[in-house]
């Protein structure tokens, strides 16, 4: 399923062919005597939810995009500008934003399973020695020698705990503290708008409004619609880590990100680049000290 997921997702494989294709992997499975006690929900393998109507959003090209209103004063007085996404190739970027998990827990009505470290690092090798097969993932790529994720093991854990009081923290902002922006980034085949900054001490986030931007359910069924961050007025660096999120059926949706590391107090301003797993646009925007 990872592995289906993330070709449908870089568009290296129709979502049907990939379907079928798991439809022999469960024919495989049960004719192996695994009964029906695995997949999205019992004996499904499948890439719904997860990659499943992205390229269908996609593939209509300028003409399906969203158009969104820009009804705030500041939305033509944001400087913007197009970028390059973090990683030289789209599998990479992708790769980039499966790899950091160190274990998983999927909760279902007959219990929870649990995935380790072993496990999940099983899962992204497979993913990414596929994508090396078709030729998506260079054998050059430097994600494969030194993956920026793998320094000591208690980076990941402490901005895992971190974010979740950055959460608690935005959740009581009222309205009148969050800036209004409704920036349209030049993307050429994605719409992007920041709507909206906050700033509270170290704590900044930006509230993104995507067309197409759909989730999957749980990892490893990954769906890196959108990914943030920002470089602010010191030449700081700074990842945006995904909040609360909605979405609709039309595939578009309305999630904030918040930056780690912490944001100086002392900063006045941000580069806020918003990147799709093949292209990137920028806008620097002014922080409500």
């Amino acid at each position: 399923m990872a592995v289906a997921n993330a070709l449908v997702m870089l568009g290296l494989m129709p979502e049907p062919r990939a379907e079928a294709v798991l439809a022999e992997h469960r024919l495989a499975l049960e004719r192996k005597g695994f009964g029906t006690a695995w997949g999205v929900t019992k004996g499904e393998l499948t890439v719904r939810p997860g990659a499943h109507g992205y390229w269908e959003a996609r593939a209509a090209g300028a003409a399906g995009l969203r158009e969104t209103p820009l009804s705030v004063a500041a939305a033509g007085q944001v400087p913007t500008g197009t970028g390059d996404p973090q990683w030289p190739t789209p599998a990479e970027c992708y790769l980039a934003a499966l790899a950091p998990a160190a274990s998983v827990s999927i909760a279902t009505s007959g219990g929870v399973a649990e995935a380790g470290p072993e496990e999940t690092a099983e899962i992204v090798a497979k993913v990414a020695d596929s994508l090396m097969a078709v030729g998506a993932l260079p054998v050059t790529s430097t994600l494969l020698r030194a993956f920026p994720a793998s320094g000591p093991g208690w980076h990941a854990p402490l901005a895992h705990r971190w974010g979740r009081r950055a959460q608690q923290r935005a959740a009581g902002f009222r309205p009148a503290e969050h800036r209004g922006l409704a920036v349209r980034l030049p993307l050429q085949h994605a719409t992007a708008v920041i709507e909206s900054v906050s700033a509270h001490g170290e704590l900044v986030s930006i509230q993104l409004y995507g067309h197409p931007w759909v989730m999957g359910e749980y990892w490893p069924m990954i769906t890196p619609c959108f990914q943030v961050r920002a470089t602010d007025d010191a030449g700081n660096e700074h990842q945006g880590m995904a909040g609360d999120w909605q979405g609709s059926a039309s595939h578009e949706g309305s999630g904030s990100f918040w930056f780690w590391p912490p944001i100086d107090p002392a900063r006045e301003s941000i580069r806020v680049t918003v990147s799709t797993l093949w292209e990137a646009a920028w806008a620097e925007v002014e922080l409500p000290r």
